[in-house]
């Protein structure tokens, strides 16, 4: 108990010391580019599907404008409210697709304290349960999450407890096969990953243990002002009865070894990220040959095959001289 208590005393303090500076809101224009190599070559048409980034209750997203000559529709996944694009090309001889997606983004940080409670559905709260493909809710799931929520008497306490398993037991490591899909059971047996594998884990013991739980991804924003951000980022977030989706970001914690840094990435967010999508096994329209493990590559198919290798990239450019703006978020 003196550990959990000491754990949520240090997040609220670094949520008032390390977000003191980052009180106002953070606006900037940015650019998400995927290029898509190792097309085959000759006729067809291919689907492709690209996320886009939405309003959601901790940022603004407008002026979305699609940089691409083809004809794109826009559509709204069913379960998360992910919106995304979709268009039918004919393969290019030069085997390479690059789309580009322009944006502004307003992004608020997120404060355990403040965090409003937006009462989720009935539906949401059983999807929040539901096992994924990857993100298994196993024998072995429910084992261990007994393990590490033994003695622990109410929610915050046991995700807590989950997180700490989360951020002291996985190591970030992409040199290992098979990392960055996700998978709970890779993350039982090596221990290791990227951030998908950190917060699936996470998900699946918080769910073992009856605590909805869901998944977010989208993009790191650089610390200061301007700059390329060359890969994706993803967390968590569980339901606290009475509090709201609570956010947690296990896979950076781990890379600290500052006790008040991790305690912050408990509960807590600064302006530096932006979300795209939520969700896993997600079904589009038109619908792929299977459901999308997560939505931030594009998703390219070809007479019902998924083809290419994907690179994401999101150039950032904070509005008034990349000091940041104040806008009131409502």
């Amino acid at each position: 108990m003196r550990k959990t208590l000491l754990l949520m005393a240090l997040a609220a303090f670094t949520a008032g010391s390390l977000a003191a500076a980052d009180t106002t809101t953070r606006t900037f224009d940015a650019t998400y580019t995927a290029t898509i190599n190792n097309l085959p070559t000759g006729a067809g048409v291919l689907d492709v599907w690209i996320p886009l980034p939405v309003t959601r209750e901790e940022q603004i997203i407008s002026d979305v404008k699609i940089d691409s000559p083809y004809d794109w529709k826009e559509g709204v996944e069913g379960e998360f409210g992910d919106h995304y694009a979709f268009a039918r090309i004919p393969v290019p001889q030069t085997g390479q697709i690059t789309v580009r997606v322009q944006f502004t983004g307003t992004r608020r940080p997120v404060e355990f304290q403040r965090i409003s409670d937006v009462a989720p559905t009935a539906g949401e709260l059983q999807r929040a349960l539901k096992a994924d493909k990857l993100v298994t809710v196993s024998p072995r799931i429910h084992k261990l999450t007994r393990k590490i929520t033994s003695g622990k008497q109410t929610t915050l306490d046991q995700a807590q407890a989950i997180y700490e398993y989360v951020v002291t037991h996985m190591k970030y490591d992409k040199t290992i096969p098979g990392w960055g899909h996700g998978d709970t059971e890779r993350a039982c047996d090596i221990h290791a990953g990227n951030c998908t594998d950190f917060h699936s884990l996470f998900i699946s013991l918080a769910r073992a243990r009856g605590i909805p739980a869901r998944f977010a991804i989208g993009f790191p924003l650089p610390k200061t002002s301007d700059g390329t951000i060359s890969g994706y980022h993803c967390w968590a977030e569980f339901y606290l009865k009475g509090r709201g989706w609570i956010p947690v970001d296990a896979s950076e914690a781990s890379q600290s070894s500052d006790p008040a840094v991790r305690a912050f990435l408990f509960g807590n967010q600064s302006t530096d990220r932006v979300e795209f999508t939520r969700g896993r096994d997600l079904v589009l329209s038109p619908k792929t040959s299977e459901p999308v493990n997560f939505l931030i590559y594009p998703r390219v198919e070809l007479h019902g095959k998924a083809v290419g290798n994907m690179s994401l990239s999101l150039q950032v450019h904070d509005r008034k001289g990349g000091e940041g703006m104040s806008t009131s978020m409502q």
